[in-house]
């Protein structure tokens, strides 16, 4: 294979990051700066270079990403090789090593995978037996301790219920003493939740050297995308999996670290070269997205930032036009202005809707934007709304697909035990659960034999007994891996699955939606049957759960203006940004203003969504807010005073002229977008 035209398109920097292949390597890759081209080029140099293709490992946080880089690598090895590097996010790679490796830890191979919703409802399970007398707590917030205890798991392992001499009913105390209970109940569910995938990966090779040494043996190079949003349980993880080869490539950008309140932390990066002594580092600086000016105003605010490696962006695309600082009287105003700017920028630049992006600290910012954009006719997606998988219909057919493949769930079957109804209500539940209880069964076992149940009535009896029946009827169904789409709608006709949830609905455009939901659900288990070389119903199961689990980000897709967050806008780029809502205790938010490390971060979110802009940039902040059902004063963030001065215009919302965002060019916008919807 000849890679030499691949490297030929690599600058000086790119092409020294793929060329070091042996030892640890650290590449600090700047926004936009090509790291993936990077990384996909190097995984082909490894290959060409003569090391076995089972040999290379990639690892990256997200299902696109991963997506992305397979994709490229193809490409590039098409025509030399069938075989394919292994390239996955942490949580599908730990999946693989359990399926194979779960029973020495006492698992079975067919566990479910518990989502959020899951989670709160085993936890409601367990608080019917546990009382506390603070009822006060939220289930929300245990549930986030334990996940933050999990992922922040010390070497030694985790004290599941330390502090016992604090007040009793402590939110702290409450959730440690809840910890264990939780452990236990998902294990005799046979179930993991998205912490266990990483968690109980890391225990695998702490407590089994040999397996340890087995996966060591395989992935004897080693990738790591992201490295800087990586939490201890990565750390560790990738640590011992490297081994003493220490073959080793970490990629990632300390200024683009904006997630240590879900346990990422940025010493992993900042302390590469002294957890892996002799370190290669590669500086990645150019940027191939923005323009000069943006990225002098995102280098002017990031060098503030104490705790961080140097580095600089610059680009050779030119300077282009200067970051915008508008100054609205009031927040109104600010969406008001916001819409219409786009409306006329559009009109006036020849740009579509898909080119803009108004990105805000909180998703509850989005609400004045939405109503503005309404307003004005113009057409907008908002990122991070209600996941698919979390409809009613969904989550119902995915309960009955889990206790088909896990016979164990007993959280799956307690939600469909008795949807459509079958007459086993709550008192007929409880005798089932009591007898499952009393003679060491499963939940599923108990139904079977639920003839045996004294005060269990005939009619809930029959009912009960025809659902292990069924549920086995269909286990064998679904072994044979073919037509599984077309058995899940023969199941759903079996039980008359689209009749109760239409009776559920109190208008028909409410039971279509429904109705679409159902048939939306059975087109994606069809789309993984034709796309999977191996399709199997626990597959199907395991692609829902890390695909709902890991959301891949709505990028522009064709549906107007991207209302989004920080956290969600990153990795994602746009022509045109508004940065809205640029006040202190917004951003930086109130809680981080005192903190050192709070404050950095806060720095960092803005550095992030400055770099997000390719042509131009808006930043937006009002002179007065409402909070609290008040109109109360705001200060300008303490971040604009960090932009240079000579790459910056200010715009003062009381004469918005100033920047031709006269009466007549908004007028001519509105009404050309008004043609536009019209015509379509």
């Amino acid at each position: 294979m000849d890679i030499s035209q691949e490297l030929s398109r690599l600058n000086p920097r790119q092409r020294e990051a793929v060329l070091h292949t042996e030892g640890p390597l650290l590449i600090l890759a700047g926004a936009g700066s090509g790291k993936t081209r990077v990384l996909t080029i190097r995984t082909a140099h490894l290959i060409n270079s003569g090391i076995p293709v089972g040999h290379v490992l990639a690892v990256t946080f997200t299902n696109k990403a991963a997506r992305e880089m397979k994709e490229r690598v193809s490409a590039i090895l098409k025509g030399v090789t069938a075989k394919k590097p292994m390239i996955s996010t942490f949580h599908s790679l730990c999946l693989n090593i359990l399926r194979k490796e779960i029973e020495r830890l006492g698992y079975r191979r067919d566990f479910t995978i518990y989502d959020t919703s899951d989670q709160l409802s085993l936890m409601r399970n367990i608080l019917t037996e546990v009382k506390f007398a603070d009822k006060s707590f939220k289930i929300e917030a245990v549930m986030e301790r334990i996940s933050k205890s999990k992922n922040h798991m010390p070497a030694g392992g985790n004290k599941a219920c330390a502090g016992q001499d604090k007040k009793p009913d402590d939110l702290e105390t409450i959730s440690e003493y809840l910890y264990p209970k939780y452990l236990e109940a998902l294990k005799s569910l046979n179930a993991l939740d998205f912490d266990d995938l990483l968690l109980l990966t890391l225990k695998l090779f702490r407590e089994h050297p040999d397996v340890l040494e087995k996966y060591r043996e395989r992935f004897r190079y080693i990738m790591v995308d992201e490295y800087q949003d990586t939490n201890r349980v990565q750390y560790d993880f990738i640590r011992l999996l490297a081994g003493e080869r220490k073959n080793l490539c970490v990629v990632g950008d300390d200024d683009q670290s904006i997630y240590a309140w879900r346990g990422a932390s940025l010493s992993n990066i900042l302390d590469f070269e002294k957890d892996f002594p002799g370190a290669e580092v590669v500086r990645l600086e150019q940027n191939y997205r923005s323009f000069g000016n943006i990225l002098k105003a995102a280098n002017g605010v990031i060098k503030n930032n104490k705790t961080r490696m140097e580095k600089a962006l610059w680009t050779e695309r030119g300077d282009g036009p200067e970051v915008k600082i508008y100054k609205a009287p009031d927040s109104d105003s600010e969406a008001e202005w916001v819409a219409t700017r786009i409306q006329q920028l559009r009109y006036e630049k020849k740009l579509s809707f898909e080119d803009f992006a108004v990105i805000y600290r909180a998703n509850a910012f989005s609400r004045q934007f939405e109503q503005a954009m309404r307003q004005q006719r113009v057409p907008y997606a908002v990122v991070g709304g209600m996941s698919y998988f979390e409809y009613r219909e969904v989550k119902d057919l995915v309960a009955y697909l889990r206790i088909i493949a896990n016979p164990r769930d007993e959280l799956s079957l307690l939600r469909i035990a008795n949807t459509p109804r079958r007459g086993l209500g709550p008192t007929a539940l409880g005798s089932l659960s009591g007898f499952a209880r009393q003679q060491s069964i499963t939940l599923l076992e108990a139904f079977a034999r639920a003839g045996e149940i004294e005060g269990l009535n005939e009619k809930s009896a029959e009912a009960a007994q025809g659902l292990p029946a069924l549920t086995g009827k269909y286990k064998s169904l679904f072994a044979g891996n073919k037509g599984m789409s077309g058995i899940l709608r023969d199941f759903s006709t079996e039980i008359s699955y689209r009749d109760h949830i239409c009776g559920l609905c109190k208008t028909p455009d409410a039971a279509r939606q429904r109705l679409e939901n159902i048939e939306g659900f059975m087109a994606s288990l069809a789309h993984y049957e034709k796309s999977d070389e191996a399709p199997s119903l626990n597959g199907f199961l395991e692609t829902l759960a890390l695909t709902d689990l890991l959301r891949d980000k709505d990028e522009k897709n064709g549906n107007g203006v991207t209302l989004i967050s920080f956290h969600s806008a990153k990795g994602l780029e746009f022509p045109v940004v508004f940065i809205v809502g640029a006040e202190d205790d917004i951003l930086p938010h109130k809680k981080s203003i005192y903190e050192k490390e709070g404050i950095e971060e806060e720095r960092r979110l803005f550095y992030v969504g400055i770099t997000r802009a390719m042509k131009e940039l808006y930043i937006c902040h009002a002179g007065h807010r409402a909070r609290y059902g008040k109109n109360a004063p705001c200060n300008p963030s303490r971040f604009l005073d960090e932009l240079p001065e000579e790459v910056i215009k200010r715009i003062d919302g009381m004469d918005d002229s100033s920047d031709g965002l006269d009466e007549e060019s908004a007028a001519k916008a509105f009404f050309a977008n008004m043609k536009d919807m019209l015509g379509k």
